[in-house]
């Protein structure tokens, strides 16, 4: 099977890159996940669409490096379509960590509303009349967001803003230094730029988010008016008889979330994305524990369990400590010296990761494209 007209930069997106293909696949809609080092080499050679799932954006541009780089703006600038979600769209604005593919910025300082996330309502503007992006008649959407970066104020004439941020729902969450929410309605939430012969669409709000209904038609309402009703479909089934070895890793990454747990240091919100407590390293747990599962989902045999063995091995071994340690920190307690320092090298502020965790993440991304890759070629 020649490889679709839709891909997907999976690189240093981990547990976003497994979302955004999670959503794009559970609707039917195929599409390919590829490295940067193949968009460097001419992955997008016959593409028509590009998707950047969330995660560092800077991580992002450093890992297509230069000839990447290129080879995204020439894709655009021959007639492709960019979609970037939430830190895929920040890497297209001209910014430290940008593409410079669109003449904008981030908002930020006071401008700026971190910890923000789950269902927001948003509003489509005048311009957005008849784009796919909306249903017809639909008034106000309700998308989830997930602690986004915001845009400046467009002034470029090739920038339409198509949603802005409108209110609140009841299960919106905000987690910051300010508890109100109000300089955020009515700031752009999603945009759409021209660049040559292309396109992109950059949205803040998380239309890849799996199990967010009115969410999900958006993206498909997308797809289907890029690609059309004859786009390829999404075939391939997981293994019926999945890797023990990697079956017991999963299951012992799973279990160091279930003691985070227990420990009050995070709780269930929504199947996608649970609620951790300000402070904590939640995402990082929740992406181990994400990525591990859908590592035992698709693993056949047990080809790469020693190599993810001796990966996972010290988070293993030291993340219950670690987890101990988190939690004295909650109760303003002093916690262990040893794992102070194994937290220190596994978690650098700010927000970043490092040492044994970087390692072990790295290793589980790059198992799953080989695996999720050849999937969607099947």
């Amino acid at each position: 099977m020649p490889p679709f007209p839709a891909r997907l930069l999976w690189d240093t997106g981990g547990l976003w890159s497994l979302m955004t293909l999670e959503s794009a696949w559970q609707r039917g809609l195929a599409l390919e996940p590829i490295s940067a080092a193949q968009i460097a080499g001419g992955g997008l050679d016959g593409a028509r669409v590009l998707v950047v799932p969330g995660g560092w954006s800077a991580r992002k541009k450093k890992a297509l490096g230069p000839q990447g780089a290129e080879a995204v703006s020439r894709f655009i600038h021959q007639g492709g379509t960019y979609l970037g979600f939430c830190g895929g769209a920040g890497l297209a604005l001209s910014v430290d960590d940008g593409l410079g593919l669109v003449n904008l910025d981030r908002a930020s300082g006071a401008q700026r509303l971190p910890g923000l996330s789950g269902p927001v309502l948003i509003s489509p503007c005048p311009e957005a009349l008849g784009h796919p992006l909306w249903q017809q008649g639909e008034p106000l959407a309700s998308w989830p967001v997930w602690w986004p970066g915001q845009f400046n104020e467009p002034q470029d004439p090739a920038i339409t803003v198509l949603a802005r941020y409108h209110g609140p729902t009841q299960d919106m969450r905000l987690c910051g230094p300010s508890n109100d929410p109000a300089p955020l309605w009515g700031q752009p939430a999603v945009i759409e730029a021209r660049l040559g012969r292309g396109r992109l669409l950059l949205s803040y709000p998380h239309l890849d988010t799996p199990g967010e209904e009115p969410a999900g038609q958006a993206l498909e309402r997308l797809w289907l008016a890029w690609l059309g009703p004859d786009a390829p479909s999404r075939g391939k089934t997981p293994p019926s008889t999945p890797s023990p070895a990697v079956s017991r890793l999963a299951a012992r990454c799973a279990d160091l979330w279930e003691q985070g747990q227990g420990l009050g240091l995070w709780q269930p919100r929504h199947q996608i994305m649970p609620l951790w407590q300000r402070g904590t390293r939640g995402l990082e747990f929740w992406e181990l524990a994400r990525l591990s599962g859908a590592l035992a989902l698709w693993a056949e045999d047990d080809s790469a369990g020693g190599e993810l063995d001796a990966a996972l091995e010290p988070l293993l071994a030291h993340g219950e400590a670690v987890l101990q340690a988190q939690a004295a920190l909650m109760a303003r307690r002093e916690p262990e010296a040893e794992a102070v320092e194994i937290v220190a090298a596994w978690f650098p502020r700010p927000r970043r990761t490092g040492g044994d965790w970087a390692s072990a993440r790295d290793m589980m991304e790059k198992e799953l494209l080989r695996l999720l890759g050849n999937a969607s070629r099947d």
